[in-house]
């Protein structure tokens, strides 16, 4: 798999999903430190800057749930990749720009698929 490990095995999966996790991230917190802090069933909203974080994961379905909910709403869905180094070597969590309208439809659809969000804690 470009650009990735391959897959990984149910128990690292789980592990993966039980860490605890910083979620008092801000504002200001560097899309790196988000990236770190996310868990394959976690994703980061950032309602200042109207960015959504989250990671790629094929074992919760947080992109097929963007992708519908935007074709619900009619409206298209750019993913920004993000790299942990200036070079863009490194793969880190990807994100999109919520619109007011979208953001409560996608906040909502994800977290009835199971999926967890923080949102910055300085906008709470």
């Amino acid at each position: 798999m470009p650009g990735g490990i391959g897959s990984i095995d149910q128990e690292l999966a789980q592990g993966l999903r039980c860490n605890d996790r910083a979620t008092g991230l801000n504002t200001n917190t560097s899309h790196q430190e988000i990236y770190y802090n996310l868990g394959m069933d976690r994703v980061h909203y950032v309602p200042q800057k109207q960015f959504l974080y989250f990671p790629r994961s094929s074992y919760f379905p947080i992109l097929e749930t963007l992708e519908s909910v935007h074709k619900g709403l009619k409206q298209s869905l750019e993913i920004e990749q993000l790299f942990m180094d200036e070079h863009g070597y490194y793969k880190g969590a990807q994100r999109i720009f919520l619109s007011t309208g979208a953001a409560d439809a996608i906040l909502v659809a994800l977290r009835l698929r199971g999926i967890k969000i923080s949102i910055a804690s300085d906008c709470l």
